[in-house]
């Protein structure tokens, strides 16, 4: 099967989790056979326009057509953690307005032409393109499937679109809707994510960390990530334990290492930036416990975020993955990989207290915690392989070409 990935909002590869999602998506439908061209967005003028790259055909595209996408947030690595920066909100206003029609157009029209020159077979879409996918199935003919990760969702595309890809059973709710829905879940490479702890203390020396018991978090550092209420926590905890640290990975962290400071943590707090992907589990595996404490009502649209679920809960594989014990917020899908107690521990949305007290109890019970991680390990190696969700995404595509489209 030829399929073309259209991720035209996403750098590929890149150390973020809508990068390792892509890449590891193309990287596994290409294991099982398939021709996979992914378009993707270049990020400077220095990143070639065309790569192979395990087996994936990379094309690259600016997200300025007639200007240097030199500021884009990808190349970014010490922004103050909002992707809109000190831009003026008119600008930025034109800017989504041409996010929302030029460039997809645009997208449309070399997805078009690269379908039609590679005999691609099905297109998929991540939401996130805003309709580019859609405008090259409507000009080739070429069958569509949506990938949902967020809200973003156009109409061209719901109109386009013969399946939808979805990765919560509520982001979908009308029955026109659900009737495209394909559920999948969100995975992660147990090869590279797995319990080192060699690595680990590397890292731990690298930091001075010594024998203090470390808490970890990677990720962007943006507000509904919950770091606020995790600085909360930590208040709470230092006085319990002095000597506790945490060791906070990844981009965009100005604003949070700001308020630790302002709340007197600063100390306790590591914030090394961004790592490269490859690195990321040596840092995962130099912590006792791992933290993901998202909260949706932070973001804009949260209401919809109740209703529909956030995206795919990546780093939570992640973390597991390594066997370390995780904490996470109870709200689908972030929830769906954890059964609480037993291979990580669920908090409710925004509950300092309760991030506080399931944190503690880890650092208390390091038996507890040690079993929590390895049975986490064992779920996803067994549940949650990149590989088992490219071979659903093959039966929804397989399933797509041989069903004719019946008009609405």
């Amino acid at each position: 099967m030829r399929i073309c990935y259209v991720a035209a909002d996403v750098a590929v590869p890149h150390y973020r989790g809508s990068s390792t999602h892509v890449y590891e998506l193309a990287r596994n439908l290409a294991k099982l056979g398939h021709a996979v061209h992914v378009i993707a967005r270049r990020v400077t003028s220095s990143q070639p326009k065309f790569e192979v790259l395990d087996g994936i055909f990379i094309h690259r595209y600016q997200r300025g057509l007639f200007f240097s996408s030199a500021r884009s947030s990808f190349a970014q690595t010490d922004s103050k953690g909002s992707y809109r920066g000190q831009t003026p909100l008119l600008v930025w206003k034109a800017y989504e307005a041409y996010l929302m029609t030029v460039f997809p157009a645009f997208i449309g029209m070399e997805v078009a032409r690269l379908v039609r020159e590679n005999s691609i077979d099905v297109i998929f879409e991540r939401e996130s393109s805003f309709g580019g996918g859609a405008i090259a199935s409507m000009l080739t003919g070429r069958p569509l499937i949506l990938e949902v990760i967020g809200n973003r969702v156009t109409y061209l595309q719901m109109k386009q679109t013969r399946r939808i890809v979805a990765y919560t059973n509520g982001m979908f709710n009308g029955k026109t809707e659900a009737s495209k829905v394909s559920l999948v879940t969100g995975a992660v490479d147990t090869e590279t994510f797995r319990p080192d702890e060699d690595s680990g203390s590397r890292i731990r020396q690298r930091y001075n960390l010594g024998s203090s018991q470390v808490i970890g978090y990677a990720g962007t550092f943006q507000e509904w990530h919950g770091l606020d209420e995790l600085i909360g926590a930590a208040e709470g905890l230092l006085k319990r334990f002095p000597d506790l640290k945490f060791l906070m990975v990844g981009p965009y962290y100005t604003e949070t290492r700001a308020k630790t400071e302002e709340a007197g943590l600063a100390e306790a707090f590591v914030f090394t930036g961004p790592v490269p992907y490859e690195e990321v589990p040596s840092y995962l595996n130099a912590c006792d416990v791992l933290v993901a404490p998202y909260n949706p009502d932070r973001i804009s649209s949260s209401e919809q975020v109740r209703r529909h679920g956030l995206g795919s809960p990546l780093k939570v594989f992640e973390y597991m993955a390594v066997g370390k014990p995780v904490v996470t917020t109870d709200v689908k899908p972030i929830s769906d990989p954890i059964r609480d107690g037993k291979t990580g521990i669920l908090v409710p949305v925004g509950d300092v207290s309760a991030l506080e007290e399931a944190l503690a109890m880890l650092l208390r019970n390091r038996e507890a915690a040690a079993a929590m991680g390895a049975a986490g390990r064992d779920s996803v190696a067994s549940e949650y392989s990149w590989e088992r969700v490219a071979k659903q995404l093959e039966g929804i595509f397989e399933s797509v070409l041989v069903t004719p489209r019946t008009l609405a």
